[in-house]
């Protein structure tokens, strides 16, 4: 199905402005995938947060330039498929590995990441990526491990003086 210009404009700048609000993007080849399959995996998609969205290799590559995801350029060749995420990076990825675990047969082509190019083969590296939550987690518990342990030695001062002054009274009583 041919798009007119206007049409052709229009889906540009709809992918320009979900590619410019996008931490990560990926693509892949979904050739051999069934219309039940893609449907299950923009149902998935919606629930993890991730945009998913076919267009036109030459619509996407005008739409990337200028981006931070314009390094996926090259990477739109044949059937392809783009998953967005807005909020976190490591999103698609996961996405993309479940899929994939499933069964279903796609082939990721490239990711970036902020802009950063990854090849298919980094999935596995990008869908580990923490998420938000994981990460402030990560971030407090390695900052709280110093603050306690120095809790812990401002408190070991004053404790062990109480016990040496506890045994010297004890001695004392037993001189006596």
């Amino acid at each position: 199905m041919t798009l007119a210009l206007e049409e052709k404009k229009q889906k540009v700048e709809e992918t320009r402005v979900t590619a410019e609000a996008a931490v990560s993007a990926l693509v892949a080849d979904f050739r051999g995938i069934s219309v039940t399959e893609l449907t299950d995996m923009r149902k998935q998609a919606r629930e993890a947060g991730v945009q998913l969205q076919v267009v036109r290799n030459t619509l996407a590559r005008l739409a990337f330039e200028g981006t931070v995801h314009e390094c996926l350029q090259s990477s739109l060749k044949g059937p392809s498929i783009i998953a967005y995420s807005n909020e976190d990076p490591g999103a698609g990825a996961r996405l993309v590995r479940a899929i994939k675990r499933s069964g279903v047969s796609l082939d990721v082509r490239a990711i970036s990441v902020a802009g950063t190019l990854q090849t298919g083969d980094d999935l596995d590296k990008v869908a580990s990526l923490p998420t938000c939550d994981e990460a402030l987690a990560r971030l407090m518990s390695v900052m709280r491990g110093p603050v306690a342990k120095l809790a812990q030695v401002l408190n070991a001062v004053p404790t062990k003086l109480v016990r040496t002054l506890a045994a010297v009274r004890q001695s004392l009583q037993s001189d006596e």
